[in-house]
């Protein structure tokens, strides 16, 4: 059982040893792993070499009772899992008409190359594994005993694959159930803090494997009874409070539309360092036109007072990136939608330059008004790169309108304004 003796993940590909494309997959797939009760003990990138890739992978499989590979399954010379998998198995690539003609189905009145045909071959005696996210499927067989699972490289399509198709083919092997876990989301916790909570929350046979995304961090519970996983996961509700800790995979900004939608609330927005990043992130779920009013981004100080009715004398006195600019920009562009809404207003210095030693790089003020006695306006100081400065304000200022809208107080912000009792 390779519970026991361990994974192996290959990822193939020159343009991931070269550094041209980050990879992803070893956090991924490790995450994974971990939540079904395995252990990865080791991750190798390899370039696009016949040789180097067949050493490899005939080491991989002396190694360990699992070996994932990712990449090398398109249909050009340098792709080279087909023929390497199927050598070092000592067998012959075997012919999947159904592959092929799939390809042509999916993609009709477009003319479909004949190189395309390489990714109807898969080793002989192998399972395939379909990829309807892109043209090139998988396959899984046993190496002398070992299971071997190669995956595409692409993560939007590595990732469903794998949870839909490989997951409950590992579950059978470690004779787990799948449905016996429980998924949460936790947001603005470092992955440190949260390994910590993890662990001294964990009951009995629980594990987990957590994966970072862009705006959360995912948590899958599994193992145990449960009971226990439920009460794991109050467990972390209890460390990082009901805001941060979600059941299920959510993201924040549907959670802030969700609470709109249920109080029948638009949302407007005025931003100023995320440069329309909230508008965006809001806009990329579909329906979100049902309660998104729109936006303004009011970069440049003129743009707010021409935009926004700011008056000069607040920003000023008390600068661009202030509480009360935050809550002027949101009074002003409330006052714009002429309709049953809520304000949500971002100011600050997202760097790497611009900041000062009063206000340095991550302080960013975020404002959430739904009227003139009701609003929360946190400052908050936050770290890393501008994008990241960016993505976390994003994340900030939708759970702090989410709380707003549903009336609940929100436990971030290192200075308050607010004019509400939460």
């Amino acid at each position: 059982m390779f519970e026991q003796t361990g994974a192996i993940i290959l990822s193939v590909g020159t343009e991931l040893t070269e550094g041209i494309i980050l990879n992803t997959h070893f956090r991924f797939l490790g995450a994974e792993l971990k939540s079904l009760g395995a252990r990865t003990s080791r991750c190798v990138q390899i370039p696009d070499s016949p040789v180097i890739y067949r050493e490899e992978l005939t080491r991989a499989v002396k190694d360990c009772g699992l070996v994932l590979i990712t990449g090398g399954l398109g249909p050009t010379s340098d792709d080279l899992t087909r023929e390497t998998a199927a050598r070092v198995a000592g067998v012959k690539l075997e012919y999947q008409a159904s592959v092929w003609e799939g390809l042509k189905k999916r993609y009709p009145g477009r003319r479909i190359s004949p190189i395309n045909k390489r990714q109807a071959f898969i080793p002989e005696g192998f399972r395939l594994i379909e990829n309807p996210y892109g043209s090139a499927p998988g396959f899984a067989g046993r190496i002398n005993g070992t299971l071997v699972v190669a995956l595409p490289g692409p993560p939007k399509e590595l990732e469903p694959v794998f949870k839909e198709q490989v997951v409950p083919l590992l579950a059978r092997e470690l004779n787990a159930r799948i449905d016996d876990e429980l998924k949460a989301t936790v947001m603005m916790v470092p992955e440190s803090l949260l390994e910590e909570g993890l662990r001294k929350h964990r009951l009995g046979k629980v594990v987990w494997g957590t994966r970072i995304a862009e705006d959360r961090i995912l948590v899958n519970l599994r193992g145990g009874t449960a009971e226990e996983r439920r009460k794991a996961f109050q467990g972390l509700e209890l460390e990082f409070t009901p805001v941060l800790v979600r059941k299920d995979d959510v993201r924040p900004s549907l959670l802030l539309l969700q609470a709109l939608e249920s109080r029948d609330l638009h949302l407007a927005v005025a931003e100023s360092c995320t440069g329309g990043l909230l508008g965006k992130l809001i806009t990329d779920i579909p329906g979100s036109s049902k309660v998104f009013w729109g936006g303004l981004v009011v970069y440049s100080n003129e743009a707010k007072e021409e935009l926004l009715g700011l008056d000069p004398d607040c920003i000023s006195r008390h600068g661009a990136v202030s509480g009360e600019v935050a809550s002027a920009m949101a009074e002003g562009v409330l006052k714009k939608t002429g309709c049953k809404a809520v304000a949500l207003a971002v100011t600050g210095v997202a760097g790497p330059e611009g900041g000062s030693p009063e206000k340095p790089v991550g302080t960013v003020w975020i404002s959430a008004l739904a009227s003139p006695a009701e609003s929360m306006c946190r400052e908050f100081n936050f770290y890393g790169t501008r994008n990241l400065i960016r993505q976390r304000t994003a994340v900030a200022a939708f759970l702090m309108a989410e709380s707003l809208v549903l009336k609940r107080s929100f436990p971030l912000g290192s200075k308050k304004l607010d004019r509400s009792g939460n």
